[in-house]
């Protein structure tokens, strides 16, 4: 591969991986059959520890999708939550607080929600359980135990599964919320082992929607790599 080649290839890379955000709010076309079929085949090249590959992925569409954005309301409504991977506020730094604050003001600057109306915001959530509007939802299962070392690799699948998408004309976000009622996704779904990392929504973005004009900034190289030797 010659230079003007790798520099094509750059190219393109580079402007795959920064075309990628995340939507929240979709409109109601639904992604062909055949696309997802190949969207799909494409994330299945992600990197994984000796190629264990110990992913599972459950996509629901049409009326399953319905019934499960049902129940996750209920569930939700109720404050039943059932969640594989712990989660709390205390493992992020210091750092990271103030990034996930300004992302914050940016969102609910964007939806007309002011910082202080937990109401609302609570209302966004509950309704960000009907995947935005997405026609469709995936869920990445980590088989196996469960481990942070294979749930690295289901994170490498995902990063490879929204860049494939991207590729693909297709948009989506990524919504941890989903995670915390995997016991009601089990169920609706039909999956009877592994532990759910993340829910995907995905499909094609209201481009009328002031919220998916929203776009966070990346931290500086120089405060998250460091160069040796």
């Amino acid at each position: 591969m010659d230079r003007s080649d790798l520099t094509e290839l750059s190219g393109s890379a580079e402007k795959l991986i920064r075309a990628h955000h995340a939507t929240r709010a979709f409109g109601p076309r639904a992604v062909p059959e055949e696309t997802m079929r190949g969207i799909f085949s494409l994330a299945g090249a992600a990197p994984s520890n000796s190629n264990a590959q110990p992913w599972r992925v459950e996509v629901a569409s049409g009326a399953a999708r319905e019934r499960l954005a049902d129940a996750l309301q209920a569930a939700h409504a109720a404050g039943h939550t059932s969640v594989d991977f712990p989660y709390s506020d205390a493992m992020y730094e210091q750092a990271h607080r103030e990034r996930r604050a300004a992302f914050g003001a940016e969102l609910y600057g964007a939806l007309g929600i002011d910082r202080e109306d937990h109401a609302a915001r609570a209302a966004y959530d509950a309704q960000s359980l009907r995947f935005y509007g997405a026609p469709h939802v995936a869920f990445l299962f980590v088989q196996g135990d469960g481990s942070a070392r294979l749930a690295a690799d289901v994170g490498a699948y995902m990063q490879t599964l929204l860049l494939a998408m991207t590729a693909y004309g297709v948009d989506s976000c990524p919504q941890g919320l989903l995670s915390f009622y995997a016991d009601i996704v089990r169920a609706e779904l039909g999956v009877t082992e592994g532990k759910l990392l993340v829910g995907i929504s995905f499909g094609h973005a209201d481009e009328a929607a002031p919220v998916n004009r929203v776009r966070t900034g990346r931290a500086p190289v120089a405060s998250t790599v460091a160069f040796h030797g």
